[in-house]
Protein backbone atom coordinates (compact mmCIF):
# COMPACT_ATOMS: atom_id res chain seq x y z
CA UNK A 1 0.00 0.00 0.00
CA UNK A 2 1.38 3.32 -0.83
CA UNK A 3 1.87 5.68 2.12
CA UNK A 4 0.40 9.16 1.10
CA UNK A 5 1.07 12.80 2.89
CA UNK A 6 -2.33 12.37 4.09
CA UNK A 7 -2.08 9.35 5.70
CA UNK A 8 1.53 11.13 7.79
CA UNK A 9 -0.29 14.29 8.39
CA UNK A 10 -3.07 11.97 9.81
CA UNK A 11 -0.49 9.47 11.60
CA UNK A 12 1.41 12.74 12.37
CA UNK A 13 -1.58 14.19 14.65
CA UNK A 14 -2.71 11.32 16.35
CA UNK A 15 1.17 10.88 17.33
CA UNK A 16 0.65 14.19 18.81
CA UNK A 17 -2.49 13.89 20.25
CA UNK A 18 -1.48 10.22 22.08
CA UNK A 19 1.90 12.48 23.36
CA UNK A 20 -0.44 15.21 24.55
CA UNK A 21 -2.58 12.62 26.86
CA UNK A 22 0.29 10.86 27.55
CA UNK A 23 2.00 14.11 28.78
CA UNK A 24 -0.93 15.01 30.70
CA UNK A 25 -1.64 11.49 32.42
CA UNK A 26 2.35 11.81 33.58
CA UNK A 27 1.97 15.11 34.74
CA UNK A 28 -1.02 14.06 36.63
CA UNK A 29 0.83 10.92 37.72
CA UNK A 30 3.72 13.00 38.61
CA UNK A 31 1.74 15.18 40.56
CA UNK A 32 -0.19 12.48 42.99
CA UNK A 33 3.50 11.09 43.13
CA UNK A 34 4.59 14.38 44.68
CA UNK A 35 1.74 14.34 46.94
CA UNK A 36 2.06 10.90 48.53
CA UNK A 37 5.59 11.79 48.85
CA UNK A 38 4.98 15.00 50.89
CA UNK A 39 2.66 12.97 52.73
CA UNK A 40 5.12 10.38 53.66
CA UNK A 41 7.10 12.69 54.54
CA UNK A 42 5.40 14.08 57.06
CA UNK A 43 4.06 11.54 58.42
CA UNK A 44 7.71 10.29 58.96
CA UNK A 45 8.33 13.55 60.82
CA UNK A 46 4.91 12.98 62.75
CA UNK A 47 6.70 9.56 63.55
CA UNK A 48 9.59 10.68 64.35
CA UNK A 49 8.44 13.11 66.70
CA UNK A 50 6.26 10.41 68.49
CA UNK A 51 9.52 8.18 68.75
CA UNK A 52 11.27 11.48 69.96
CA UNK A 53 8.90 12.46 72.40
CA UNK A 54 8.37 8.65 73.39
CA UNK A 55 12.02 8.18 74.25
CA UNK A 56 12.38 11.06 76.15
CA UNK A 57 9.66 9.67 78.24
CA UNK A 58 11.36 6.47 78.27
CA UNK A 59 14.32 7.90 79.56
CA UNK A 60 12.39 10.24 81.95
CA UNK A 61 10.72 6.80 83.06
CA UNK A 62 13.80 4.77 83.61
CA UNK A 63 15.44 8.56 84.85
CA UNK A 64 12.49 8.14 87.57
CA UNK A 65 13.00 4.25 88.27
CA UNK A 66 16.94 4.89 88.88
CA UNK A 67 16.34 8.17 91.06
CA UNK A 68 13.38 5.86 93.25
CA UNK A 69 15.80 2.49 93.42
CA UNK A 70 18.61 4.92 95.21
CA UNK A 71 16.19 6.44 97.38
CA UNK A 72 14.88 3.22 98.52
CA UNK A 73 18.33 2.18 98.54
CA UNK A 74 18.95 5.01 101.17
CA UNK A 75 16.05 4.51 102.86
CA UNK A 76 17.12 0.87 103.34
CA UNK A 77 20.58 1.56 104.34
CA UNK A 78 20.08 5.08 105.60
CA UNK A 79 18.05 6.84 108.52
CA UNK A 80 15.83 9.68 106.44
CA UNK A 81 16.23 12.48 109.58
CA UNK A 82 20.00 12.02 110.01
CA UNK A 83 21.59 10.92 106.91
CA UNK A 84 23.51 8.30 109.17
CA UNK A 85 23.24 4.68 108.76
CA UNK A 86 20.42 2.82 110.12
CA UNK A 87 20.19 -0.13 112.48
CA UNK A 88 19.73 -2.55 109.46
CA UNK A 89 23.50 -1.00 107.91
CA UNK A 90 24.51 -1.14 111.54
CA UNK A 91 24.00 -4.72 112.08
CA UNK A 92 25.22 -5.59 108.51
CA UNK A 93 28.80 -3.62 109.13
CA UNK A 94 29.08 -5.50 112.26
CA UNK A 95 28.49 -9.04 110.84
CA UNK A 96 30.76 -8.14 108.47
CA UNK A 97 33.56 -6.70 111.27
CA UNK A 98 33.12 -10.10 113.02
CA UNK A 99 34.18 -12.36 110.02
CA UNK A 100 36.99 -9.71 109.35
CA UNK A 101 38.13 -9.63 113.09
CA UNK A 102 37.62 -13.61 112.97
CA UNK A 103 39.77 -13.72 109.79
CA UNK A 104 42.07 -11.13 110.47
CA UNK A 105 42.57 -11.20 114.48
CA UNK A 106 41.63 -7.52 114.31
CA UNK A 107 39.27 -6.02 117.07
CA UNK A 108 36.71 -3.06 117.12
CA UNK A 109 34.64 -1.35 119.78
CA UNK A 110 30.76 -0.08 119.99
CA UNK A 111 29.82 2.81 121.32
CA UNK A 112 26.60 2.79 122.47
CA UNK A 113 24.40 7.01 122.91
CA UNK A 114 21.49 7.48 124.31
CA UNK A 115 20.75 10.95 124.88
CA UNK A 116 19.61 12.69 128.53
CA UNK A 117 16.69 15.09 128.45
CA UNK A 118 15.84 14.41 125.06
CA UNK A 119 12.45 13.74 125.86
CA UNK A 120 11.60 17.08 127.82
CA UNK A 121 13.12 19.11 124.98
CA UNK A 122 10.40 16.77 122.59
CA UNK A 123 7.56 16.97 124.74
CA UNK A 124 8.17 20.73 125.51
CA UNK A 125 8.84 22.40 122.25
CA UNK A 126 7.45 19.77 119.73
CA UNK A 127 9.06 16.77 117.42
CA UNK A 128 9.89 19.52 114.64
CA UNK A 129 12.74 20.79 117.52
CA UNK A 130 13.28 17.24 118.52
CA UNK A 131 13.96 15.81 115.20
CA UNK A 132 16.05 19.15 114.73
CA UNK A 133 18.40 18.59 117.46
CA UNK A 134 18.87 15.04 116.58
CA UNK A 135 20.21 16.35 112.94
CA UNK A 136 22.51 18.62 114.72
CA UNK A 137 23.25 15.68 117.36
CA UNK A 138 24.18 13.64 114.54
CA UNK A 139 26.72 15.86 113.17
CA UNK A 140 28.36 16.33 116.20
CA UNK A 141 28.85 12.71 117.08
CA UNK A 142 30.19 12.29 113.10
CA UNK A 143 32.78 14.97 113.59
CA UNK A 144 33.95 13.44 116.86
CA UNK A 145 34.98 9.93 115.48
CA UNK A 146 37.64 9.78 112.72
CA UNK A 147 37.00 8.98 109.22
CA UNK A 148 36.69 5.24 109.00
CA UNK A 149 34.39 5.18 112.14
CA UNK A 150 30.56 4.07 111.33
CA UNK A 151 28.07 6.15 112.79
CA UNK A 152 24.01 5.16 113.18
CA UNK A 153 20.88 6.18 114.78
CA UNK A 154 19.58 3.19 115.47
CA UNK A 155 16.27 5.07 116.33
CA UNK A 156 14.83 7.69 118.68
CA UNK A 157 17.68 9.38 120.70
CA UNK A 158 20.07 6.07 120.12
CA UNK A 159 23.07 6.52 118.39
CA UNK A 160 25.92 4.00 117.75
CA UNK A 161 29.52 4.19 116.45
CA UNK A 162 31.56 1.54 115.76
CA UNK A 163 35.39 2.29 116.07
CA UNK A 164 36.73 -0.09 113.57
CA UNK A 165 40.63 -1.52 114.36
CA UNK A 166 40.40 -0.21 117.80
CA UNK A 167 40.80 -1.70 121.73
CA UNK A 168 43.15 1.14 122.88
CA UNK A 169 41.42 1.93 125.86
CA UNK A 170 42.61 5.72 126.15
CA UNK A 171 42.04 6.21 122.79
CA UNK A 172 38.21 4.90 123.22
CA UNK A 173 38.14 7.20 126.36
CA UNK A 174 39.46 10.10 123.64
CA UNK A 175 36.91 9.74 121.54
CA UNK A 176 33.99 8.83 123.99
CA UNK A 177 34.92 12.09 126.14
CA UNK A 178 34.99 14.20 122.93
CA UNK A 179 31.69 13.08 122.29
CA UNK A 180 30.09 13.41 125.00
CA UNK A 181 31.65 17.36 125.68
CA UNK A 182 30.15 17.94 122.35
CA UNK A 183 27.06 16.72 122.54
CA UNK A 184 26.25 18.96 126.05
CA UNK A 185 27.76 22.04 124.09
CA UNK A 186 24.49 24.55 124.14
CA UNK A 187 22.36 23.86 120.86
CA UNK A 188 20.28 26.95 119.22
CA UNK A 189 17.21 26.19 117.15
CA UNK A 190 14.83 28.63 116.16
CA UNK A 191 15.60 31.35 118.81
CA UNK A 192 15.24 28.75 121.05
CA UNK A 193 18.76 27.71 123.15
CA UNK A 194 18.23 23.64 124.77
CA UNK A 195 21.10 21.13 126.01
CA UNK A 196 20.63 17.61 126.55
CA UNK A 197 23.77 15.28 127.57
CA UNK A 198 24.70 11.59 126.74
CA UNK A 199 25.10 8.19 128.38
CA UNK A 200 27.37 6.35 126.84
CA UNK A 201 27.70 2.38 126.42
CA UNK A 202 31.55 0.88 125.72
CA UNK A 203 32.11 -2.59 124.77
CA UNK A 204 35.16 -3.95 122.83
CA UNK A 205 34.69 -6.97 120.52
CA UNK A 206 35.56 -10.50 121.57
CA UNK A 207 35.18 -13.37 119.15
CA UNK A 208 32.49 -15.61 121.15
CA UNK A 209 30.47 -12.69 121.18
CA UNK A 210 27.11 -13.23 118.65
CA UNK A 211 25.83 -9.43 116.84
CA UNK A 212 23.47 -9.71 119.11
CA UNK A 213 25.40 -9.73 122.01
CA UNK A 214 27.63 -7.16 121.25
CA UNK A 215 24.71 -4.44 120.70
CA UNK A 216 23.33 -5.85 123.94
CA UNK A 217 26.57 -6.19 126.33
CA UNK A 218 27.04 -2.08 124.69
CA UNK A 219 23.51 -1.32 125.63
CA UNK A 220 23.84 -3.09 129.30
CA UNK A 221 27.11 -0.41 129.80
CA UNK A 222 25.07 2.03 128.26
CA UNK A 223 22.21 1.81 131.29
CA UNK A 224 25.27 1.21 133.76
CA UNK A 225 25.87 4.76 132.34
CA UNK A 226 22.51 6.36 132.92
CA UNK A 227 22.01 4.56 136.41
CA UNK A 228 25.16 6.49 137.79
CA UNK A 229 24.13 9.50 137.09
CA UNK A 230 24.18 10.29 133.41
CA UNK A 231 26.44 12.32 131.17
CA UNK A 232 28.85 9.42 131.84
CA UNK A 233 30.66 6.42 129.86
CA UNK A 234 30.86 3.08 130.93
CA UNK A 235 32.54 -0.11 130.04
CA UNK A 236 30.92 -3.15 129.81
CA UNK A 237 31.91 -5.93 132.48
CA UNK A 238 30.65 -9.21 133.08
CA UNK A 239 29.06 -7.94 136.83
CA UNK A 240 26.83 -6.10 134.37
CA UNK A 241 25.74 -8.84 132.66
CA UNK A 242 24.96 -10.81 135.84
CA UNK A 243 22.55 -7.94 137.15
CA UNK A 244 20.75 -7.88 133.78
CA UNK A 245 19.76 -11.83 134.06
CA UNK A 246 19.33 -10.72 137.97
CA UNK A 247 16.92 -8.02 135.85
CA UNK A 248 14.87 -10.36 133.37
CA UNK A 249 14.57 -12.87 135.77
CA UNK A 250 12.78 -9.79 137.82
CA UNK A 251 10.91 -8.54 134.83
CA UNK A 252 9.65 -12.24 133.73
CA UNK A 253 7.87 -12.16 137.94
CA UNK A 254 6.46 -8.80 137.52
CA UNK A 255 4.54 -9.57 134.34
CA UNK A 256 3.36 -13.02 135.75
CA UNK A 257 2.61 -10.89 139.35
CA UNK A 258 -0.08 -9.43 137.52
CA UNK A 259 -1.92 -12.99 136.50
CA UNK A 260 -1.46 -14.16 139.66
CA UNK A 261 -1.83 -11.31 141.80
CA UNK A 262 1.54 -11.19 143.64
CA UNK A 263 1.01 -7.32 144.31
CA UNK A 264 -0.16 -6.36 147.20
CA UNK A 265 -0.33 -2.73 149.40
CA UNK A 266 0.97 -1.81 152.31
CA UNK A 267 0.12 0.95 154.15
CA UNK A 268 2.23 3.46 156.06
CA UNK A 269 0.05 5.54 158.95
CA UNK A 270 0.09 9.29 158.69
CA UNK A 271 -0.64 11.30 161.99
CA UNK A 272 -1.64 14.54 163.48
CA UNK A 273 0.82 16.39 164.98
CA UNK A 274 -1.60 17.60 167.69
CA UNK A 275 -3.72 14.63 168.78
CA UNK A 276 -1.21 11.86 167.44
CA UNK A 277 -3.67 10.09 165.88
CA UNK A 278 -3.76 7.82 162.65
CA UNK A 279 -5.83 10.71 160.16
CA UNK A 280 -4.51 9.25 156.84
CA UNK A 281 -2.12 5.97 155.39
CA UNK A 282 0.01 6.02 152.38
CA UNK A 283 -0.14 2.87 150.08
CA UNK A 284 2.79 1.60 149.07
CA UNK A 285 3.22 -0.85 146.86
CA UNK A 286 4.78 -4.21 147.19
CA UNK A 287 5.59 -7.61 144.80
CA UNK A 288 5.50 -11.00 146.87
CA UNK A 289 8.02 -13.37 145.55
CA UNK A 290 7.95 -16.87 147.54
CA UNK A 291 8.03 -15.91 151.53
CA UNK A 292 9.60 -12.10 150.83
CA UNK A 293 8.41 -8.92 149.43
CA UNK A 294 10.91 -7.13 146.32
CA UNK A 295 10.29 -3.13 147.23
CA UNK A 296 9.21 -0.18 144.91
CA UNK A 297 12.85 0.94 143.75
CA UNK A 298 13.73 -2.70 142.61
CA UNK A 299 9.91 -3.37 140.36
CA UNK A 300 8.27 0.24 139.69
CA UNK A 301 10.97 1.04 137.34
CA UNK A 302 10.89 -2.04 135.08
CA UNK A 303 6.92 -1.48 135.64
CA UNK A 304 7.53 2.14 133.95
CA UNK A 305 9.08 0.64 130.96
CA UNK A 306 6.06 -0.61 129.96
CA UNK A 307 2.94 2.16 130.20
CA UNK A 308 -0.04 -0.59 130.10
CA UNK A 309 2.09 -2.38 132.98
CA UNK A 310 2.13 0.63 135.55
CA UNK A 311 -1.28 1.61 134.17
CA UNK A 312 -2.42 -1.56 135.23
CA UNK A 313 -0.82 -1.94 138.47
CA UNK A 314 -1.95 1.31 139.42
CA UNK A 315 -5.90 0.95 138.27
CA UNK A 316 -5.64 -2.35 140.42
CA UNK A 317 -4.18 0.08 143.32
CA UNK A 318 -6.61 2.86 143.47
CA UNK A 319 -10.13 0.10 143.13
CA UNK A 320 -8.32 -1.34 145.99
CA UNK A 321 -7.94 1.50 147.76
CA UNK A 322 -11.51 2.88 146.95
CA UNK A 323 -12.77 -0.36 148.58
CA UNK A 324 -11.47 0.80 152.15
CA UNK A 325 -12.42 3.88 151.88
CA UNK A 326 -15.57 2.92 154.02
CA UNK A 327 -13.85 3.99 156.97
CA UNK A 328 -14.34 7.65 156.69
CA UNK A 329 -12.04 8.74 159.61
CA UNK A 330 -8.86 8.49 157.70
CA UNK A 331 -7.92 9.74 154.29
CA UNK A 332 -5.67 7.37 151.95
CA UNK A 333 -2.50 8.64 149.76
CA UNK A 334 -1.37 6.78 146.49
CA UNK A 335 1.47 7.52 144.31
CA UNK A 336 1.37 8.35 140.40
CA UNK A 337 4.03 7.57 137.82
CA UNK A 338 5.07 10.56 135.65
CA UNK A 339 4.09 7.87 132.90
CA UNK A 340 0.18 8.23 134.12
CA UNK A 341 0.47 11.98 133.81
CA UNK A 342 1.57 11.58 129.90
CA UNK A 343 -2.29 10.68 128.71
CA UNK A 344 -5.99 10.72 129.69
CA UNK A 345 -6.40 7.47 130.13
CA UNK A 346 -5.99 7.69 134.39
CA UNK A 347 -9.02 10.54 133.78
CA UNK A 348 -10.71 8.42 132.02
CA UNK A 349 -10.45 5.43 134.87
CA UNK A 350 -11.41 7.71 138.06
CA UNK A 351 -14.50 8.52 136.09
CA UNK A 352 -15.76 5.41 135.23
CA UNK A 353 -14.89 4.29 139.22
CA UNK A 354 -16.53 7.73 140.37
CA UNK A 355 -19.97 6.45 138.44
CA UNK A 356 -19.70 2.45 138.90
CA UNK A 357 -18.95 2.82 142.88
CA UNK A 358 -20.04 5.14 145.61
CA UNK A 359 -17.09 6.58 147.80
CA UNK A 360 -16.11 10.44 148.54
CA UNK A 361 -12.84 11.20 146.49
CA UNK A 362 -11.43 13.70 148.71
CA UNK A 363 -10.65 11.07 150.68
CA UNK A 364 -8.34 10.15 148.60
CA UNK A 365 -4.93 11.89 147.26
CA UNK A 366 -2.64 11.42 145.08
CA UNK A 367 1.48 12.27 145.46
CA UNK A 368 2.94 13.68 142.78
CA UNK A 369 6.88 13.76 142.64
CA UNK A 370 8.45 17.31 141.02
CA UNK A 371 10.58 14.91 138.72
CA UNK A 372 7.06 13.04 137.56
CA UNK A 373 6.20 17.12 136.99
CA UNK A 374 9.16 17.80 135.10
CA UNK A 375 8.93 14.87 132.76
CA UNK A 376 6.16 16.93 130.89
CA UNK A 377 4.67 19.68 132.77
CA UNK A 378 2.47 20.61 130.60
CA UNK A 379 0.90 17.72 129.89
CA UNK A 380 0.84 16.98 133.14
CA UNK A 381 -0.43 19.61 134.62
CA UNK A 382 -3.24 19.54 132.18
CA UNK A 383 -3.91 15.83 133.49
CA UNK A 384 -4.03 17.25 137.29
CA UNK A 385 -6.18 20.22 137.36
CA UNK A 386 -8.96 17.60 135.56
CA UNK A 387 -8.10 15.54 138.83
CA UNK A 388 -8.37 18.29 141.34
CA UNK A 389 -12.19 18.90 139.17
CA UNK A 390 -13.17 15.97 139.85
CA UNK A 391 -12.77 16.22 143.77
CA UNK A 392 -9.76 14.25 144.26
CA UNK A 393 -6.97 15.70 146.15
CA UNK A 394 -3.53 16.14 145.36
CA UNK A 395 0.28 16.27 147.30
CA UNK A 396 3.36 17.59 146.17
CA UNK A 397 5.92 14.81 147.35
CA UNK A 398 9.39 15.46 148.20
CA UNK A 399 8.85 18.97 148.36
CA UNK A 400 12.26 20.90 148.24
CA UNK A 401 14.38 18.28 146.62
CA UNK A 402 13.97 19.59 142.66
CA UNK A 403 14.18 23.39 141.25
CA UNK A 404 10.85 24.31 140.27
CA UNK A 405 9.05 23.81 143.58
CA UNK A 406 7.54 27.55 143.84
CA UNK A 407 6.34 27.59 140.12
CA UNK A 408 4.32 24.08 140.70
CA UNK A 409 2.76 25.84 143.92
CA UNK A 410 1.73 28.72 142.61
CA UNK A 411 0.53 26.93 138.58
CA UNK A 412 -0.88 23.67 139.74
CA UNK A 413 -3.31 22.93 142.45
CA UNK A 414 -2.25 20.83 145.01
CA UNK A 415 -3.78 20.69 148.84
CA UNK A 416 -0.73 19.68 150.47
CA UNK A 417 3.51 19.05 150.14
CA UNK A 418 5.51 16.07 151.62
CA UNK A 419 8.40 17.72 153.17
CA UNK A 420 11.19 15.02 151.84
CA UNK A 421 12.98 13.48 154.81
CA UNK A 422 16.55 14.69 153.93
CA UNK A 423 15.23 17.95 155.53
CA UNK A 424 14.62 16.03 158.93
CA UNK A 425 17.61 14.06 158.86
CA UNK A 426 20.01 16.58 160.29
CA UNK A 427 17.58 18.70 161.88
CA UNK A 428 18.44 17.68 165.45
CA UNK A 429 22.40 19.16 164.64
CA UNK A 430 21.88 21.63 161.51
CA UNK A 431 20.21 24.90 162.55
CA UNK A 432 20.09 26.01 159.32
CA UNK A 433 17.85 22.95 158.24
CA UNK A 434 15.85 24.03 161.36
CA UNK A 435 15.21 27.82 160.10
CA UNK A 436 14.46 26.27 156.49
CA UNK A 437 11.84 23.56 157.77
CA UNK A 438 10.28 26.72 159.68
CA UNK A 439 10.37 29.05 156.32
CA UNK A 440 8.63 26.62 154.35
CA UNK A 441 5.74 25.67 156.90
CA UNK A 442 5.05 29.36 157.30
CA UNK A 443 4.84 29.77 153.09
CA UNK A 444 2.76 26.69 153.19
CA UNK A 445 0.60 28.35 156.08
CA UNK A 446 0.39 31.77 153.87
CA UNK A 447 -1.12 29.65 151.01
CA UNK A 448 -3.73 27.44 153.22
CA UNK A 449 -1.47 24.25 152.51
CA UNK A 450 -1.29 21.27 154.70
CA UNK A 451 2.33 19.75 155.41
CA UNK A 452 3.17 16.52 155.99
CA UNK A 453 7.06 15.85 157.55
CA UNK A 454 8.25 12.47 156.10
CA UNK A 455 10.87 10.35 157.71
CA UNK A 456 10.79 11.46 161.87
CA UNK A 457 12.59 8.35 163.51
CA UNK A 458 14.04 9.31 166.49
CA UNK A 459 12.43 11.44 169.54
CA UNK A 460 15.03 14.07 169.40
CA UNK A 461 13.44 14.85 165.80
CA UNK A 462 10.07 14.71 167.02
CA UNK A 463 10.81 17.33 169.43
CA UNK A 464 12.53 19.71 167.22
CA UNK A 465 9.95 19.39 164.28
CA UNK A 466 6.87 22.25 164.91
CA UNK A 467 3.50 20.69 166.16
CA UNK A 468 0.53 22.20 164.31
CA UNK A 469 -3.06 21.94 162.86
CA UNK A 470 -2.01 22.32 159.13
CA UNK A 471 1.53 19.76 160.25
CA UNK A 472 0.93 16.15 159.53
CA UNK A 473 3.72 13.28 160.64
CA UNK A 474 4.73 10.16 159.19
CA UNK A 475 7.85 7.83 159.98
CA UNK A 476 9.45 4.78 161.51
CA UNK A 477 9.34 6.50 164.57
CA UNK A 478 5.76 6.30 164.46
CA UNK A 479 4.89 3.21 162.48
CA UNK A 480 6.31 1.43 159.34
CA UNK A 481 4.72 0.17 155.84
CA UNK A 482 2.12 -2.62 157.08
CA UNK A 483 -0.62 -5.12 155.56
CA UNK A 484 -3.89 -3.59 156.04
CA UNK A 485 -4.96 -6.36 158.46
CA UNK A 486 -2.50 -4.80 160.84
CA UNK A 487 -3.31 -1.50 160.39
CA UNK A 488 -7.00 -2.15 161.14
CA UNK A 489 -6.49 -3.06 164.93
CA UNK A 490 -4.34 0.10 164.84
CA UNK A 491 -7.56 2.11 163.63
Amino acid sequence: MEITKDMLIKEIKVLQKASLLHAKYSISQYKKVLKTLKELEEEKKLLEEKVKERTIHLEKEIKQKETLAKQLEKIAKFDILTGLANRYTFLNELKILQEESKLLNKSFTILFIDLDGFKLINDTYGHEIGDKLLQIIAQRIKSSVREEDIVSRLGGDEFTVILKNLKNRQVIEKITKEIINEIKKPIYIDNLTVFVGSSIGIYTYSPDDSTQDILSKADIAMYEAKNKGKGIYTFFDKSMQEKLTKLTILKNNIKKALQNKSFINHFQPIISSVSKKIVGVETLLRLKQGNSLILPTEFIPILEEDINLIKEVTFWQIKSVIQKLKNKNIFYSINLSAKLLNDEDILNYLSNLKTKIKFDPSKLYFEVTETALSENLYKASDILRKIKKMEFNLSLDDFGTGYSSLAYLRELPFETLKIDKQFIDNIVKSKKDQKLLKSIISMAEIMDMKIILEGIETKEQLKIVPSKKIIKYQGYYFYKPMPYIKLSSFI
